[in-house]
């Protein structure tokens, strides 16, 4: 739909004023307070400002005239477009260094490109296991005035996913030089790790980042590094480390009895003829929490687009390309996938015609908004953004009676929680849903009923202090698809997005897929 059209007026109106109300409403609620959660959707270019809100882009990432070094994590790479999104006066002096994920003659094209950047290291990072993929996107910003910049997202360095797609970011606070040098934080231990798996090439870059002080970052690291994972290294890679890190997390009350695992992402690879990888082994690990023996078990639903969302998309079949499913893989699967599936609808979340290149893996409790029957909000146990697709090369898969965890490709995602918001300021941490129409949700009327039972300490704080202090804390986060989610109906003739048949169909451009 355009936006210049009536309808596109109106719809763009209605949620200027549905914001205007939601944070005046948010304003006046007692005892609220709000925290950024470092995660944003990205700006997608045809779309209107009102779809756009509180979102970045790369030239808002790039663009400071004090930047002065960066390293940039990638799989795809058009320098010249990259390098573009710097200050004019930097683009050809800023020394980066790019580890990408390219071969043959994309790589060498890229070679050739970078012969017009004497500013530009490239790196290309070995994989040891056949089938494996450089598909980290991450960035690591240094500033003139001592401080760095960690960003982990989703996109290719490649203008049609910032400029078309659905992207998520990640950017840590800025990152203060140690005091003291020996000092670490777990999350600086995770990143050197991760770090090391590169090899000697990275030398100088580790011991860069190992002069910088972590401890501010409020998520966990979830990486994935090609090869044989054994011993203590088994939970530390992959699926295996998520279900390690949710093991240690208590989900909320409003999650234990009734809540829902969300798995959102752009390919699905070779899972198998059954569902055992699927549901026994990748689903088992997103089920694990510290009180898992008193919550419900949650259902699992996977959000992936349909032909017709490609169809109806900004780029048309275009965006297709950037949705690698295997249409032979999907007719040995599709048996036990289907039940499973949901469609993209994002039209509440202002994403609807942008094809998603974004991941997400999430637990939450979708709460029916009593102000508004037709939409929902989210209570989210926990959340992952990363460059991880539904597959085993970027997950792992278990070998060996379940004593070897075998990863083919370099992958990178940041987690939250509340428990990393907690502090005695607060007695309770939540982390909503928020959309477009409303940035700063407040809390549903149904937890009213809800016994948080926090700590005997934290409540006698609260206690002591004074009506004026704030003594809940919200963390929005703008997910990228709306809820409910939207079962796919085969019945009716919905397809599930296959990138490698022909569509004899035009899509909204008018265009076929031969």
């Amino acid at each position: 739909m355009s936006v210049n059209c009536p309808e596109g007026r109106n719809k763009r109106q209605k949620i200027e004023d549905l914001n205007k109300n939601a944070i005046e409403a948010s304003n006046i609620q007692s005892n609220v307070a709000y925290e950024e959660s470092g995660i944003n959707l990205t700006t997608v270019e045809t779309l209107p400002a009102s779809e756009n809100i509180d979102c970045v882009s790369l030239s808002s990432i790039l663009s400071s005239e004090d930047l002065i070094e960066m390293i940039q994590f990638n799989y795809m790479v058009e320098l010249e477009f990259l390098m573009s999104n710097l200050p004019k006066f930097k683009q050809k002096t800023i020394p980066t260094t790019i580890i990408h994920g390219l071969s043959e003659e994309s790589e060498k094209y890229l070679k050739e490109e970078a012969k017009l950047f004497k500013n530009v290291k490239l790196i290309s990072p070995r994989l040891p296991i056949p089938y494996g993929t450089h598909h980290t996107k991450a960035m690591l910003l240094f500033y003139a005035n001592s401080t760095m910049r960690l960003i982990i997202h989703t996109a290719n360095a490649i203008r049609r996913d910032w400029a078309y797609k659905t992207q998520g970011v990640y950017m840590s606070p800025f990152l203060l030089k140690k005091r003291d040098i020996t000092s670490s934080s777990e999350f600086e231990l995770d990143f050197m790790e991760y770090l090391e798996s590169y090899g000697d090439k990275l030398n100088i870059i580790r011991n860069k980042v190992k002069e910088y002080d972590f401890s501010t970052i409020k998520a966990i690291l979830i990486a994935s590094i090609p090869g044989y994972h054994v011993n203590e290294k088994l939970e530390s890679f992959g699926h295996m480390r998520l279900r390690n890190i949710l093991s240690r997390i208590t989900i909320p009350l409003s999650c234990k009895l009734d809540s829902t695992i969300i798995c959102q992402f752009s390919s699905i690879g070779s899972l198998g003829k059954d569902e055992k990888w699927l549901i026994e082994e990748f689903a088992e690990s997103l089920k694990y929490a510290k009180n898992q023996n008193q919550c419900g078990e949650p259902d699992i639903k996977l959000v992936y687009p349909t032909v017709e969302n490609v169809s109806n998309s900004l780029e048309g079949w275009a965006a297709g390309n950037s949705l690698p499913f295997d249409h032979k893989n999907y007719l040995k699967q599709k048996h036990y996938m289907q039940k499973y599936l949901h469609k993209w609808k994002a039209i509440e979340a202002g994403r609807e015609r942008a094809m998603p290149h974004i991941k997400t893996y999430s637990r939450m409790t979708i709460i029916p908004n009593s102000n508004n029957n037709l939409e929902s909000s989210a209570e989210i146990a926990w959340l992952l953004l990363t460059s991880s697709n539904l597959s085993k090369a970027a997950w792992g898969a278990l070998q060996k009676k379940d004593k070897q965890l075998m990863i083919r490709s370099y992958e990178l995602g940041i987690l939250i929680f509340p428990e990393l918001f907690q502090n005695d300021e607060y007695v309770s941490v939540h982390i909503l849903n928020s959309t477009p129409q409303n940035l700063k949700p407040g809390l549903p009327q149904s937890f009213n009923s809800i016994n948080f039972s926090p700590s005997k300490s934290a409540s006698s704080k609260k206690r002591n202090r004074s009506e004026e202090e704030k003594n809940t804390l919200i963390i929005p986060i703008r997910l990228p698809y709306d809820l409910p989610l939207t079962s796919y109906n085969f019945k009716d003739g919905d397809e599930c997005w296959t990138w490698n048949i022909p569509r004899t169909e035009t899509d909204c451009l008018g265009l076929r897929k031969s």
